[in-house]
């Protein structure tokens, strides 16, 4: 039975390995870095903070946020020498009140397509609200999303019209698994 609370999670990031837990960093991910981002990197749903991490050494400031406070200690140990520091926080990713925008750049490797609906919806308000306008947003998601949910183009594009655009959508086999890439840029109005 795949997690889907909090507890669950914590007790999965408490096994010494995860299933869906990633060594390498995706491409998608490197490149959206590359982009730079003076205003920061928001990472939704970061687990164990490898992506995070990741960002934060090529300069960036970043914020990586779960809910699993067992995830969230083993980010922040896992950085703890490092002389830069993305800042980990445990909360949810459909209500982030705690965080102020704006952000340029996030993304989500492996979280959205873990909600349900109506948690997808205020998901998509929460990135609109903190990232800035023309800020670029990477979903990675399964195309069979654990919740039962399809995702294709048409739904992500959806859930976040109509404030942002889908710009691109490309079809992935990461994890040997059907999935999609998405790249949302938020609107400028």
């Amino acid at each position: 039975m795949l997690p889907t609370t909090s507890a669950d999670f914590d007790h999965a990031y408490r096994r010494p390995l995860t299933p869906w837990g990633d060594i390498r960093i995706p491409p998608e991910i490197a490149a959206l870095v590359r982009r730079g981002a003076p205003n920061g990197v928001l990472e939704l749903g970061c687990g164990v903070g490898r992506f995070s991490r990741y960002a934060a050494q090529q300069g960036l400031r970043v914020t990586g946020v779960d809910f699993s406070p067992v995830a969230i200690a083993k980010a922040r140990a896992r950085v703890a020498a490092d002389e830069v520091r993305p800042d980990f926080i445990v909360g949810d990713v459909t209500n982030l009140d705690t965080l102020t925008g704006p952000f340029d750049l996030s993304f989500d490797v492996g979280c959205f397509h873990c909600l349900d609906a109506t948690q997808q919806g205020r998901y998509a308000s929460e990135i609109a609200r903190l990232l800035a306008p023309g800020g670029t947003h990477l979903i990675w998601a399964l195309d069979a999303a654990p919740a039962g949910i399809s995702l294709d183009a048409a739904a992500v594009g959806t859930t976040f019209a109509p404030r942002f655009a889908l710009r691109d959508a490309k079809a992935s086999r990461r994890r040997l698994v059907r999935s999609h890439w998405y790249w949302l840029v938020r609107s400028t109005e």
